[in-house]
Formats: C-alpha cells, structure tokens, sequence
C-alpha cells in the first residue's frame, strides 16, 4: 500500500499547476517527482501580536515549549531528561513551563515525578491561544526536541517573541532558526545524546548574550517569516495561474 500510495502521491504531483511546500526538504521532494513548478510558501506568523517585552529579553524567565502535548512525534521526553540535566548542572536554571493543546500523558507525568522536576515544572494544558503571545514574551529561550516537524508554528512565533530558540535539527527547523545565530539546531543522529546536547545549549544562551540572539531571532522573523512577507508567494503564484491561458476545446 505505501508503494502504491507514493506512485499515486508523485503522479498527483506532476499533474498539478503548482505546489506550494513549507521547507526545503518537501521542496526537493515535490522537484523529484517531475513538478517542476514548485515553490516555497511557509506560513507567516503575526509578528505585530507576537512581538518582545518592552523591557527586553529576561534572562530569569521561564523555559519554554509550546507544542500538542500528547503527541509522540513532540519528543517531550528528551526534553524532561534534558531539564533534569540543567539542573544537575546549575539548580539556579529556570523553571521549565510546557504549554499546549492536550494533556501530558501519563508515563511522562511519572517521569517528571520520578526524576524530581514536580516543583520545577509547570504544565499548561489546552492554552488559551489569545494568552500564548504573553506566555512567550515572559520566557528566557524557547525549547523544542520533537522528532519531525514541517515547520513547526511555535518556533517562528517565539522567534517573533525576541527568544533564543534551542531546538532538535527538523526540516522545519532548519528553515526557522539559523544555527549559531538565532539558536540552536540540536543534531539527532545519536538520539541518547539529545537530552545533554539541548542541556547544554540552555545553558550556553542563558550564560551568554541571549539578548543578542532573540533580537536576531526577531529580525529573522520579521524578514522572512512575517504574515506580509509570508503571503507575497501565494499571491504571486495565484496570480500567475489566473493570467494563463485557458486551453480550448
């Protein structure tokens, strides 16, 4: 079924006008499969909404995640074993906040119990989205360790925020965060080393300038991944495809 499904999935692709992909990786793909007119669209965030403190960055704010808290592919359990390793390393770290649609299943709720993170952590289930804009303008860097992402919404709208992002190097990820500029991409090649590598980066930022790197992450956002600059593909794509002419017969 998977080898029908991919015939299927790649002759759809070649028939189309145009595909619109949210990263390089499906860019490459969507190019593979014979569509030659194939562009890339991410999304855009409302950096007027989604925008930094007045008082600039917090170094004492909270670390934070904003994902859909029950899915697998979110990876949150690097992410708790990394918390208990900043902690082992500095216990004046930050509490860690995990907000989001769902609840946090069971087996991860033990484990933050079982590795003594119950008074450090702080869950935040079923988010009001009209509240997240100020859960991210009171956080001091931006943590994701999921598995796959295509983009991933709340890594752009805490870029926006004016936080540092540290993340697990995703094709979404990729395309948000430049490595060493507006954050970090966490390698998976060695799943059991994610947890100390994203430790470590916490670390890195909250001990350096992590003023410097949410305002280049702002700026980043603000060039490429605002709503306005966001649309301007999608609309020039459309409006190629109305001025085509129609075949008759």
């Amino acid at each position: 079924m998977t080898l029908l499904t991919t015939r299927i999935e790649r002759r759809a692709l070649r028939e189309v006008d145009a595909v619109l992909v949210e990263n390089t990786d499906m860019l490459e793909f969507v190019r593979s499969s014979g569509q030659d007119r194939a562009i890339k669209a991410p999304p855009g965030v409302d950096t007027s909404v989604f925008s930094p403190p007045n008082t600039g960055w917090r170094r004492e704010g909270y670390l934070l995640s904003v994902c859909r808290l029950n899915d697998p592919r979110k990876g949150l359990e690097r992410m708790i074993h990394a918390y208990a390793m900043m902690l082992q390393l500095d216990d004046s770290v930050p509490p860690l906040l995990l907000a989001g649609r769902g609840e946090l299943p069971g087996p991860l709720l033990g484990l933050v119990v079982n590795l003594g993170l119950s008074s450090r952590l702080t869950l935040r289930p079923n988010v009001d989205p009209g509240h997240l804009a100020d859960l991210y303008r009171c956080a001091s860097v931006f943590l994701q360790t999921s598995y796959e992402e295509g983009l991933g919404m709340s890594v752009l709208e805490a870029m926006a925020s004016g936080l540092p992002v540290v993340s697990t190097d995703t094709a979404g990820s990729r395309e948000a965060v430049a490595n060493g500029v507006t954050g970090w991409l966490v390698p998976q090649r060695n799943d059991t080393a994610v947890p100390s590598i994203v430790a470590n980066r916490v670390l890195d930022v909250l001990r350096g300038d992590g003023q410097a790197i949410g305002r280049r992450a702002r700026e980043r956002c603000e060039q490429n991944f605002s709503s306005e600059v966001a649309l301007l593909p999608f609309i020039r794509v459309y409006d190629d495809l109305i001025r085509r002419p129609t075949s008759s017969g």
